[in-house]
Formats: C-alpha cells, structure tokens, sequence
C-alpha cells in the first residue's frame, strides 16, 4: 500500500496533519487512533484534489475525535498520584513504575523502567512524596538549566536582559516572567518530553520582549519555533502537580 506523508488541512486555526494511504477501496476510510494520528486511506485512481475536499469537510469530526482522545488522555495523567508500589509516574516524556522499598538511606533513583524509592517506612506516604518531590526538584533543576543553555542565543539575538531561572510549584501556569528578567518554570514540566520544557522556555523569552500575547510576541514566537502548537497542544496531557 502506497503512502503519503506531510500533508495536513486547516480546521479553524488548527493544522491537522495526517498520513494518505491508497488501497482497493471505493470510499475515502479516515480514522482516528488513541494516538491522535490520522490516516486517510483513499482509492488508488483517487486524485489528491478530490481527497483534499473531501477531507476538508470532515474535519470537524476529525477535530472532535482528537480532542476526545487528549481529554481521555488528560483525565488519567491528571488524577491524584498515589505514593505506593506499582503508581505510574512520569520523567522527561517517559512513563515509570514506581518501586517503594524499606531500608535506609532514603534515596530516590531511575533503574531502567522504575523509579526506585527506598525509604524508612513504606506506609509513610506523606514522607514518600516529601521524597519524591524533592528528587524531582533536583531533576527539574538541572534539566531546565540544560535546556535553557540551549536557547540563550535568543537572548543575545534580540538583546534581551535575563536575571534568573526558578522552577517552582505552579497551579494553573507551565511557566512566568517578570519584568525584573526572572523565568520561573513550573515543576511539573519535568514529566513532559524535552520538546515541550524548550516550548514553555522560549515562550517565556518571547515574554521577557513582549509582555503580551499580541501579533509581535506570536511572530517571535513562530519565528524561534514553527512548531510551537503541536508542543503547546501536547502540554495538555501532562500532568500538574497537586
């Protein structure tokens, strides 16, 4: 079967891409997987024209099926982490199995596909999260930093001042500036995967130029990151700690 990549069709201002497959069929097949790829299977003397329409039409529906498939998505990342052996955690856009042992010293450490916690009592679980907490603060730090060194040639391209990187706990927002030049990032990015750490530090550069989310700052923005709305669309499913 023959294939087509890189293709897409405009929903609003929403670019949806999808695969085009053609096989021995009669009708245009388009589906929608839990993975929010979508592939369009259309008959081989089918002409990409006429696909295009008819994809067109139905991309409200494919819209709907994709923001179906990040709120079921997002329902189970967001529930209430539960500190005990077996909890699915994650670390850098990779999902592990937590593994809570007793012993001494208490240390928290990745082992291939599990993140390790030895601590004194295994019932303890607001000392389990203290733990937790703390190890993925010490993460977040150094990740951060390494992603952030990575795009401070924005800074010196548009003469930008910059004071410090924070990384806190934060309710409703992935990351702030000030005036003053402070970046401060959200905890709970260390769960999401590199590119969406790099989305949420260049937007904030983009603040530390424009305080405002008007055509200029999203010029910066696309200017720096053409893809920043599938990486802004992917945040939707990582979870904020409570």
């Amino acid at each position: 079967m023959k294939q087509s990549e890189g293709l897409h069709i405009e929903y609003g201002t929403t670019r949806i891409p999808f695969v085009l497959s053609y096989g021995r069929r009669r009708t245009l097949g388009i589906t929608v997987t839990p993975d929010k790829q979508v592939t369009i299977t259309a008959p081989y003397d089918a002409s990409l024209e006429k696909i295009l329409e008819k994809v067109g039409k139905r991309a409200g529906w494919i819209s709907k099926q994709i923001r179906r498939f990040e709120s079921y998505e997002a329902m189970l990342l967001r529930r209430k982490i539960e500190f005990v052996s077996g909890e699915t955690l994650y670390y850098i856009g990779r999902k592990y199995r937590l593994k809570v042992l007793e012993g001494s010293p208490e240390v928290i450490s990745r082992e291939g596909r599990y993140i390790k916690a030895i601590v004194k009592s295994k019932t303890n679980q607001k000392q389990l999260a203290n733990l937790i907490m703390d190890w993925y603060k010490r993460e977040a730090k150094i990740i951060f930093q390494e992603r952030f060194e990575r795009c401070e040639y924005i800074l010196k391209r548009e003469k930008i001042s910059f004071n410090q990187l924070l990384v806190r706990r934060l309710e409703k927002r992935w990351g702030s500036c000030t005036e003053l030049g402070n970046i401060t990032l959200n905890l709970s990015l260390i769960q999401a995967p590199v590119q969406c750490i790099d989305y949420v530090i260049v937007h904030e550069l983009c603040h530390l130029k424009h305080l405002h989310h008007g055509p200029k700052f999203y010029g910066m923005l696309s200017r720096y990151m053409e893809d920043w709305e599938k990486r802004k669309n992917r945040l939707q499913t990582v979870r904020i700690f409570e």
